[in-house]
């Protein structure tokens, strides 16, 4: 009795000193990217001041500097990342393409933090603000998160349940379907599916990256080893959705499909799920290929869609393809075309990065450009409200907005960005709408709600914390995963990581409509198309292998029978 007690005892204390082994790698890697992340940006600070002196620039850099030491303070670290890991990314997105990024990336390109920015100050102080809500709003959250059921819920419909490699191969091939037949074959061949039918393959085109996922199953729950020849077999499917992407002409999904696998890992990092010394040769190399293809060909080939895009509802998609790879290889245009517009003085100016993708993470002016429009309209204007209101009703499903009888022309609403608006209402014609301007929640913000919409946001952020959250979940010890709050491992449904772009750049939204829009609609929509695949995919792979089962065994049982007939028949003869 005593020994077993004795040998009970070791294990425990084996356990215990594992886990606090694994929290200590976690937390020097967490510590090492915290100081490695302000020595980058100490430096960059320093060189904004000595080579930009300008009174707006320093103290949009001192904004920064507080924005990224609140940051790091309160999420940066191991306790939160554990307890809440999808809501933390969020936050930590939001300072970085806010505030982070703007500044490292603005002196890359030889600019200081507020080149072309009309009211830089008023800008990054409405970002500031908005942290400062995020960091209220969460400390909130968290004392009521654990009483929530919809965790376990979403465990009993098997959303944590991790789907097997051939289901995620099946995944990605069904999105790569979907892709092709909506940009290659659909009658509207354009940049949104036109008709129920269209749209409901269109859902599907997200899944495509999800073979990518693979080697970072350990994230998603993943037991079985990654296979060597899985590498060949992931290039041979990247090369086939290369092809495809050319021919549907959009850089951004191209992009947003990978940057999702990018933060898986990177996050996989943080939580210590995977183990990496920071500065190592491999880590160096393969960082900076990432920044050579995002600053070098991927841009290029991004500028050279954009230069075909014209002819993208008129030209056959091979035909397309074709063009994009001719304008990629004279450098001459792409260089002309990254120039254009700069020189010209414009209403509304979207000019910031040079980069296009980089753009899509730290466009500043955006924000700028919404807040300049709602200082045009001096006060709060009551059409930019009820526009407002009228796309938070075309949320709800068209059938129900006809049963209620609101007058409310969803197609119409659609086709016109919040930016669109805002700039017809601070003075445009009615001709600029359509050209889907992107707009930004402060500017709109203050357009339709004035400061209030501050308030707003506070109170949609709660649950948008909760929602998000509820895509995580934790692996108990030896045990199946499912989601266990008790339980200290954290990991993540296929779903959650196939949606990280959303989630790092959730507050780049156009308005706090927008996320209402998710709360209404966009989670469970997401949620309930992931069920879809899931139980689809396994049940196809579950037939098929049936099937496979019932012939073999047909098979073995005719040879069987064959063999007595023969024995049978020698018998007989002797």
């Amino acid at each position: 009795m005593k020994r077993y007690i004795s040998s009970e005892s070791n294990s425990r204390t084996e356990k215990t000193i594992h886990l606090t082994r694994k929290e200590n790698n976690n937390n020097y890697f967490l510590e090492s990217i915290r100081r490695f992340s302000w020595a980058i940006l100490g430096v960059c600070a320093l060189l904004q001041c000595l080579l930009f002196v300008n009174f707006e620039n320093i103290i949009v850099v001192l904004l920064v500097l507080i924005a990224w030491g609140l940051v790091t303070k309160f999420f940066l670290n191991n306790k939160q990342l554990w307890a809440f890991p999808l809501s933390t990314f969020l936050i930590v997105g939001f300072c970085v393409t806010h505030f982070y990024f703007p500044l490292v990336f603005t002196l890359l390109e030889g600019k200081p933090v507020v080149y072309n920015l009309t009211q830089p100050l008023s800008v990054f102080l409405h970002s500031l603000i908005t942290l400062f809500v995020l960091i209220i709003t969460h400390s909130i959250y968290r004392s009521f998160d654990a009483r929530s059921r919809l965790g376990t819920a979403l465990n009993k419909v098997k959303l944590y349940e991790p789907p097997t490699d051939i289901q995620v191969w099946a995944m990605g091939f069904i999105g790569l379907g979907a892709m092709f037949y909506i940009y290659f074959y659909s009658p509207s061949v354009g940049r949104e599916a036109t008709g129920a039918a269209d749209k409901a393959i269109q859902a599907f085109v997200p899944f495509t990256y999800a073979p990518f996922f693979i080697p970072f199953g350990k994230l998603y729950g993943k037991r079985e080893p990654v296979s060597k020849r899985l590498i060949f077999m992931l290039i041979a499917f990247t090369l086939l959705l290369f092809v495809v992407s050319l021919g549907r002409n959009s850089r951004g999904a191209f992009m947003l499909g990978f940057t999702s696998v990018v933060f898986a890992y990177g996050l996989g990092l943080l939580l210590g799920l995977f183990k990496s010394q920071l500065l190592t040769f491999k880590n160096v190399f393969i960082a900076g290929s990432i920044v050579w293809l995002l600053t070098g060909p991927i841009a290029d080939l991004g500028t050279a869609m954009v230069l075909v895009r014209a002819q993208r509802n008129s030209t056959a998609r091979s035909e397309l393809i074709k063009q994009t790879l001719e304008v990629y290889q004279n450098k001459e245009a792409l260089e002309a075309a990254k120039n254009v517009g700069k020189k010209e003085k414009k209403d509304w100016d979207e000019d910031y990065m040079d980069n296009i993708f980089l753009a899509r993470f730290c466009n500043m002016k955006y924000n700028d450009a919404s807040l300049v429009m709602a200082d045009k309209l001096k006060e709060h204007d009551a059409d930019i409200l009820d526009f407002s209101i009228d796309r938070l009703i075309t949320t709800l499903p068209a059938p129900f907005i006809e049963a209620l009888n609101i007058n409310v022309d969803k197609k119409s609403l659609s086709s016109v960005s919040f930016g669109d608006y805002l700039y017809v209402r601070a003075g445009a014609g009615e001709s600029a709408l359509g050209a889907f301007r992107t707009g930004h929640y402060a500017g709109t913000g203050m357009a339709a709600f004035g400061w209030w919409y501050v308030l707003i946001l506070a109170l949609l952020m709660l649950p948008v914390y909760l929602l998000i959250d509820k895509l995580s979940f934790r692996i108990t010890n030896n045990q199946y995963p499912s989601w266990n709050p008790k339980s200290k491992e954290p990991g993540f449904s296929l779903c959650a990581l196939l949606s990280l772009t959303l989630v790092f750049t959730f507050l780049q939204a156009e308005s706090v409509v927008s996320i209402a829009t998710f709360i209404i609609r966009g989670w469970a929509q997401v949620v309930l198309l992931y069920l879809a695949i899931f139980h689809i995919t396994r049940f196809m792979i579950s037939a098929f292998r049936g099937s496979r089962f019932k012939k073999t065994s047909n098979r073995v049982r005719v040879n069987v029978n064959t063999e007595r007939a023969i024995l049978d028949s020698q018998i007989s003869l002797k």
